[in-house]
């Protein structure tokens, strides 16, 4: 089912130190440790946890938005630096809302032109259908963008 939602990875080469590195993660990344630990004051750049093997972060957020990327990240030691490894993909939530949506848009097309013939109706169904899932993609990929740039900010 991972080809239905949207995705992005991509790898890095960081030339900072493992430490200065992690100073950076320390002092951008809140810390997520309870449940209810979501602060909009300070100056760090995501909300998350990370240790020495990697991360898992998302974007701070002044508003909601279903459409912020989970970023799993890995950090991999080379001879030219640390390798870091980018996952962006939904929040398992809105995953499961997406598919919600796309199962109860398809049986609603299925409903109206399959039992009353109304083909008119099935394909403002489906319409909506496309449109919903289509939105999904389009925003996704404008909050991967932002966080792209925000992480620039943090690993440089």
């Amino acid at each position: 089912m991972d080809f239905f939602y949207p995705s992005e990875s991509e790898t890095r080469l960081v030339s900072l130190s493992q430490k200065q590195l992690f100073q950076n993660l320390e002092k951008h990344i809140k810390p997520l440790k309870e449940k209810d630990n979501i602060d909009e004051s300070g100056d760090y750049l995501f909300n998350g946890i990370w240790n020495e093997a990697g991360f898992s972060i998302s974007l701070k957020l002044k508003i909601a938005n279903n459409f912020v990327p989970l970023i799993d990240g890995s950090i991999i030691h080379s001879d030219e630096g640390l390798l870091i490894r980018l996952t962006y993909e939904f929040f398992p939530s809105t995953k499961k809302l997406l598919l919600f949506w796309t199962i109860l848009t398809l049986a609603i097309t299925l409903f109206f032109v399959v039992l009353y013939h109304a083909w008119w109706y099935g394909a403002i169904s489906f319409g909506f259908c496309l449109v919903n899932y289509i939105l999904s993609r389009e925003n996704f990929k404008i909050q991967v963008r932002k966080s792209k740039r925000m992480l620039e900010k943090m690993l440089s």
